[in-house]
């Protein structure tokens, strides 16, 4: 049985990451031909829970795991780490005296419980809302009145917290934030908002510059050296990067130019795009850089699956700067004119179909778990399907391992 999950974060008021929910794909309409959904969640919990492993999951974060009514009632829920744990009850689960009881001896344990796309009309007396610490609104679903609404029923006995789940912009966060949700779940820190002819400060526009240096065809060390040694803040990310767990290096290096001489052309030009696209994102929330990451070492990593081994560090760049228009709050077309990237990369991120464009989609099709597109894009790219779930976790673990 194929088995793909991907985790989507879940963020608080400060834009600081609470937790993550798994989505994983777990239906017949998704190509489970003969396995039902309950076998389909119980895989995933297993295969994630225990071969990935919850730390490499979300680090200390909490985890929101999809219940159904038979897998709450089989005790499944409690293969989650207590401490980090959410049993997520699915909207269509009907409350019964034999399931309140498994809920309540879940919340006893210390696992957060969470109430999945509530709506009000049915649900005014809903015994799991005495039990819930946190209940989702689908926004897509439920009008402002009812958001409002819900606001004002839930929030007065000031014990669960109320999550905005498909928020999509970053005036419907605002608007929910003033109505007293406290969670936030969805893509929206994602997208740009562009203000006609914003300035760009006199820090980013160096960092540019930096951008344009790398984008020579000969890179000059000595150049290199020089600015990053009069940017503290560079300095510190490249030591960090270079003494990480993920090049174990047997004496710690402390100088600029030892750490390049390490790294070589090749991964300086990587490193340096690396550190440069972080600082233009410190305004932004921090999951946002995680995504930008995460993005280029799976589209260098699927290019170098597929041979295109001259090109990955084009398919690398590709990613990193794939949400520049959100760190600068441009429209793309503007700034990839001031940024040396291939042509094919720079039309892949316009939207142009090319190579470029199809491992681009691949990587965002996973990373939303449009599970129903998967099939179709491997194919295009000549890839067996259940190579793409084995790429996005060592990905993340990279991610992880080197920056984080």
């Amino acid at each position: 049985m194929d088995v793909f999950v991907a985790k989507q974060a879940i963020l608080d008021v400060k834009q600081e990451v609470y937790g993550y929910e798994l989505l994983y794909r777990s239906s017949d309409q998704n190509h489970y031909t003969g396995v039902d959904g309950d076998e389909a969640s119980l895989a995933v919990i297993r295969n994630v829970l225990l071969v990935i492993g919850s730390d490499r999951i979300s680090g200390r974060n909490k985890i929101f795991v999809n219940f159904t009514k038979n897998l709450l009632l089989r005790g499944v829920a409690s293969l989650l780490p207590t401490e980090i744990g959410v049993v997520e009850i699915l909207e269509d689960v009907e409350p019964a005296p034999e399931l309140i009881k498994e809920l309540k001896q879940l919340h006893s344990q210390g696992y957060t419980l969470a109430l999945d796309d509530f709506i009000l009309q049915g649900n005014e007396d809903n015994p799991f809302l005495e039990l819930a610490d946190i209940v989702k609104v689908d926004f897509r679903q439920a009008g402002i009145e009812e958001r409002v609404e819900i606001a004002r029923r839930l929030l007065r006995g000031g014990r669960a917290k109320l999550l905005a789940e498909k928020v999509e912009t970053r005036e419907e966060v605002s608007q929910a934030i003033e109505m007293g949700y406290s969670l936030f779940q969805g893509y929206y820190f994602c997208k740009p908002v562009i203000i006609a002819r914003r300035d760009i400060p006199g820090y980013k526009i160096n960092y540019l510059r930096i951008l344009k240096e790398l984008g020579a065809e000969a890179l000059n060390f000595k150049s290199l050296q020089d600015i990053i040694s009069h940017d503290p803040a560079l300095a510190f990310k490249l030591l960090k990067y270079i003494n990480s767990s993920y090049f174990a290096t047997k004496q710690k290096v402390t100088s600029i130019k030892r750490a390049l001489e390490f790294l070589g052309e090749n991964e300086i030009k990587k490193w340096a795009s690396i550190a440069v696209v972080m600082e233009f994102g410190k305004d932004q929330p921090f999951e946002l850089m995680r995504l930008s990451l995460l993005r280029a070492r799976m589209s260098e990593t699927i290019a170098h699956n597929l041979e295109l081994i001259k090109e990955k560090s084009s398919f690398f760049l590709m990613g990193l700067l794939s949400h520049m228009d959100v760190l600068l709050g441009r429209p793309m077309e503007e700034i990839l004119e001031d940024i040396p990237i291939g042509a094919a990369p720079k039309d892949a991120l316009l939207g142009k179909p090319n190579k470029y464009k199809e491992i681009f989609d691949l990587v965002v099709a996973y990373e939303m778990a449009d599970w129903a597109s998967i099939p179709e894009l491997t194919s295009r790219l000549g890839m067996d399907q259940n190579e793409v779930s084995p790429i996005y976790w060592q990905s993340l673990e990279w991610v992880d391992r080197a920056f984080m």
